[in-house]
């Protein structure tokens, strides 16, 4: 099946063309803020500052719970309560589950790590100087449906683990941390 057929990508705003008079308090989401959406490293962060309303008048905000897609690294991830009311620039996409047979954490686990897609999307892309995915294509990618249950356990799987990995390697930049203060203090 075509994504296509179960989803609706709508593509971020071209900031470049010019503000409105609501764009000056807005903040853009970006790369940094899908890593952290999908590694779930946000648990630490300061809370939003976003206290307006998400039916802005064009759509381009986020929300939490929204699935996001970079078209400049092919990763996809879901909007964390802390980066909704971001804008979304023309790089990313919010992909819009048309279909009652998708769970969301299924998409990002299909669309960041599904052999199949990342073989599709290098064949897509090839003879590309600089490889980007268009909207066209990722429109075009097949996918496989398993029952949603079977969706479920494995997209809160994935999930889970991108949550275990980034906590892990904090806890590791935490010790070197701690470590070179110790070696620190030990050749004062």
């Amino acid at each position: 099946m075509k994504l296509e057929d179960i989803i609706t990508v709508k593509i971020g705003r071209n900031l470049s063309r010019g503000k409105g008079k609501n764009d000056l308090t807005l903040v853009v989401y970006s790369y940094e803020d899908l890593m952290n959406d999908l590694d779930g490293s946000f648990l630490d962060s300061k809370a939003s500052s976003y206290s307006g309303n998400s039916n802005h008048r064009d759509g381009y905000l986020s929300r939490s719970g929204d699935v996001i897609f970079s078209f400049v690294s092919s990763k996809a991830g879901i909007v964390s309560d802390l980066n909704q009311g971001k804008i979304i620039n023309q790089n990313f996409a919010k992909l819009t589950i048309e279909h009652d047979h998708l769970d969301r954490n299924y998409l990002c686990y299909t669309l960041n790590e599904s052999y199949s897609i990342k073989k599709q999307m290098a064949i897509s892309m090839q003879g590309s100087i600089v490889p980007k995915l268009t909207p066209a294509i990722l429109k075009k990618l097949e996918i496989n449906l398993p029952s949603i249950e079977k969706q479920r356990t494995i997209g809160k799987a994935y999930l889970s683990l991108r949550k275990r990995q980034a906590l892990a390697k904090k806890e590791a930049q935490l010790e070197e941390k701690l470590y070179l203060e110790i070696l620190k203090q030990l050749d004062q």
